[in-house]
């Protein structure tokens, strides 16, 4: 079999940006939730303000604010509505309708539409688990990924699914590592697993930290989750990384960099 070719036995995966991205712009579906809702805002408005409050809310509350007992559901709550009292819907409005329009957006982001798989990941993960390799997804998410992994039929070749929300950390915490490698099922070394993602901290070095091995996808960011500055130290750096723009490059690498 293939997979005697390398040391790794297990194959963990973050998910957004990864595995799939977004579809268009997903802030024009708070445009559009809001629409069906009788409230007009515009969805220039809506990503105009997003990505700021986005990352607030990220510094300010990390974490989705469990530490400070709020739920997923209320973390995203204060986002999304802040959001549009910023794009300047006023809260007369807003208000009576609000919990409608959230609970249509917080499910809307389930639904395979609006998402796009990459085109080598498909054909990876159908070749890994021919080749008898466990694999497993690790995102910094909540438990909504796994409907949305289920929706884009991905869930099929994962022996386990882990949202940080799961597991009571995010990357890069060497805790949600270890109960990843755990979920596996069988007794896997940290030398054994290896980790693929799109983020140099979480990501990679993440991995690294809990004993792993690691490799840089280097993707390009989703927008709204970065500035240009970011994204620009964020190219320099990945040159010192052991990266694949393609996980189509994944198993030549493994056979050569982690040899068994």
């Amino acid at each position: 079999m293939a997979a005697r070719s390398t040391k790794i036995k297990l194959i963990t995966f973050d998910a957004y940006n990864t595995l799939f991205k977004p579809r268009g712009n997903l802030t024009a579906l708070y445009a559009l939730e809001a629409s069906c809702h009788g409230i007009v805002v515009s969805k220039d408005s809506i990503n105009k303000h997003f990505g700021k409050l986005y990352r607030q809310q990220l510094n300010q509350k990390p974490f989705y604010g469990i530490d400070q007992g709020l739920s997923v559901r209320n973390w995203w709550e204060e986002l999304v509505y802040m959001t549009y009292v910023h794009a300047g819907v006023s809260k007369k409005d807003l208000d009576p309708k609000f919990d409608e329009i959230f609970t249509g957006l917080f499910n809307r982001f389930t639904h395979q539409q609006y998402y796009d798989l990459f085109p080598d990941v498909t054909p990876t993960l159908e070749f890994l688990k021919k080749n008898g390799f466990l694999t497993g997804v690790i995102s910094n998410t909540d438990e909504r990924i796994i409907p949305v992994l289920k929706n884009l039929q991905l869930d099929k070749y994962f022996n386990f699914i882990l949202s940080s929300v799961q597991a009571g950390s995010e990357k890069p915490s060497k805790h949600i590592f270890d109960k990843a490698r755990n979920l596996s099922g069988q007794p896997i070394s940290p030398d054994e697993v290896l980790h693929i993602g799109d983020d140099e901290e979480k990501d990679y070095q993440g991995a690294l930290n809990a004993g792993e091995n690691a490799v840089f996808l280097n993707r390009e960011t989703i927008p709204y989750e970065d500035t240009p500055e970011n994204i620009s130290a964020r190219k320099a750096k990945s040159a010192s990384y052991t990266s694949i723009l393609s996980l189509n490059e994944l198993y030549p690498l493994m056979c050569s960099n982690f040899k068994s």
